[in-house]
């Protein structure tokens, strides 16, 4: 894999898409699914994933894409991540977190925390409130720039924010030490 040549690692943090708002019947808030307009945001992301990155834009240009994928196993997040996913040339690995159901900010940076030195780049798909407050919290001070986006564009369903942190072990992130790559909201074309 090549390096990342301004180093450091990078967290692809990615809301599920928009859900219908009742679970199947006899189901849980865990078993809600993608809602029309969200298979269509994810899949629409999921094409600018397909295209090797060109769909992004200039500001993700030699970012390292992820190479692992943490994902909560509720079915809306497992259903966006398979959408945004589905044509990805590269082998991505994937790894159900249970955690990230019910997990707060921390515990999503404590797992993150876990991921082996050689991965440069990892994405988690997560839930709100949480995918939310990170998208902010992550962000260090002397990113006025990037601070300012993420106030303007908030964290909508099917959201994709890149962080990169100017550490060489996953260990070491932190909150308020990233600088923000880009904030993507939909809809995504």
């Amino acid at each position: 894999m090549p390096q990342d040549p301004n180093g450091g690692r990078v967290l692809w943090l990615l809301r599920h898409a928009k859900t219908v708002t009742d679970p199947p019947p006899g189901g849980s808030d865990f078993d809600r699914v993608l809602a029309p307009r969200g298979r269509r945001d994810a899949t629409a992301l999921g094409g600018l994933f397909a295209r090797h990155g060109e769909g992004f834009g200039s500001e993700l240009r030699g970012v390292p894409r992820p190479a692992v994928v943490l994902i909560s196993p509720a079915a809306r997040t497992a259903a966006t991540a398979e959408l945004v996913l589905a044509d990805v040339a590269e082998p991505l690995q994937r790894r159900l977190e249970h955690v990230l159901y019910h997990a707060g900010p921390d515990d999503v940076l404590d797992l993150v925390r876990t991921l082996s030195d050689d991965v440069e780049a990892a994405m988690v798909v997560g839930h709100n409130p949480t995918a939310q407050v990170l998208s902010q919290e992550l962000i260090a001070s002397p990113d006025e720039a990037g601070r300012a986006e993420a106030g303007r564009k908030g964290f909508p369903t099917c959201a994709l924010g890149v962080y990169r942190f100017p550490v060489d072990r996953w260990a070491d992130v932190e909150p308020s030490a990233a600088t923000l790559v880009t904030l993507m909201v939909p809809p995504y074309s």
